[in-house]
């Protein structure tokens, strides 16, 4: 039986690591090429003995994910230019040994966190590449001056913009029906078994609501990413200039998740905290948020754009169960209803 479960344990992590794989393996590609070519730019094009700052520029700056690459890339190339330029005077006055290794890193990341405002302030690219570049210049201190590393770091990023922004931009709807398809599921999934337990009367597990409001709270993270990569791409990507109406559209509709997931976080805390202090709430209720959970599903796994019918399959559908939920009369039963009716209103503004 141990074998049996674990067995089973580990099929899931491998299906979950061909899944990362499948996703990423397009822009790792992207990547790899991106630092081939910058070497080869910077090595055999302008004679650079040891460009290694082309190549790693390039890598980094598109990673494994389509995501923000233009805020990548600039990040990246303006972090490295603070680090070699502080450990390029750093190396003048002091040499290179740990001591000099150590108070550059210092000088550097202070310098850096104190310029990181506005669009540098996004993540710790920006700190953490000044950083690396310092180190990189201190500890290979006879490879090319500090002028010749910052070509080759603009070459890196020159070269990552060329093929991750200009040649193969991530396709902004492609991104945003994805990020919204993850949200939905994970809507549905915590909405469908907090139905099937209010119908049931049995408690949830400790730390399960938690647990789902944090993976709840993620994918509207990953769908906030999507929404300003998708902007920013109809805005700088000449290839997705001809989308910047239908994203703007599709922006402004999906806007709404967030609303709906305040819905359905509320949902999960009323009905958890029903169930924890043994409170029954209405059968027609608890019917409710299944509903709710099984329109969410049924929206998650149907391709998009979504067909009409579907759409107003599942607007009349919530039209109802906002009627329904508002004859409760449970203790909690008003403010469930509420929260369902709420929910209801944004997945019709959803599907309009």
């Amino acid at each position: 039986m141990w074998w049996g479960a674990s067995e089973l344990a580990w099929r899931g992590r491998l299906s979950e690591a061909r899944a990362r794989l499948a996703g990423s393996l397009w822009p790792i590609t992207q990547a790899a090429v991106a630092a081939g070519l910058a070497w080869l730019v910077a090595h055999n094009l302008l004679g650079h003995a040891q460009p290694f700052f082309a190549p790693i520029a390039a890598a980094i700056a598109l990673s494994t994910s389509s995501i923000r690459r233009g805020r990548r890339i600039v990040q990246m190339i303006a972090g490295v230019m603070i680090g070699i330029a502080v450990s390029e005077g750093a190396a003048a006055v002091m040499g290179t040994s740990w001591i000099s290794i150590g108070v550059t890193v210092l000088v550097t990341m202070a310098a850096a966190s104190a310029v990181a405002v506005g669009f540098f302030s996004e993540g710790m690219m920006f700190v953490n590449q000044s950083a690396s570049a310092a180190v990189l210049v201190i500890a290979l201190r006879h490879h090319g001056t500090g002028s010749e590393r910052a070509i080759d770091a603009l070459i890196g990023g020159g070269v990552a913009a060329v093929i991750g922004v200009g040649l193969f931009p991530a396709h902004p709807l492609r991104m945003l029906r994805s990020a919204e398809r993850e949200v939905l599921r994970s809507l549905a999934g915590a909405l469908g078994e907090i139905g099937e337990r209010l119908g049931s009367d049995s408690r949830v597990a400790p730390d399960w609501t938690l647990a789902a409001a944090q993976d709840i709270h993620s994918q509207l993270a990953g769908l906030a990413a999507a929404r300003m990569t998708a902007r920013a791409n109809v805005r700088i990507a000449p290839r997705r200039f001809a989308l910047r109406e239908e994203v703007s559209g599709e922006d402004g509709r999906i806007a709404v998740l967030d609303l709906l997931a305040n819905a359905a976080l509320s949902l999960l805390r009323i009905g958890s905290d029903a169930l924890e202090q043994g409170e029954t709430i209405e059968p027609a209720l608890a019917a409710c948020v299944r509903e709710l959970a099984g329109s969410i599903g049924e929206l998650a796994a149907a391709p998009q754009p979504w067909p009409a019918e579907l759409r107003a399959a599942v607007s009349e559908r919530m039209a109802v169960l906002g009627e329904r939920a508002g004859s409760a009369s449970a203790a909690r039963g008003p403010v469930l209803a509420s929260a369902l009716r709420a929910a209801s209103r944004d997945v019709r503004a959803l599907v309009p």
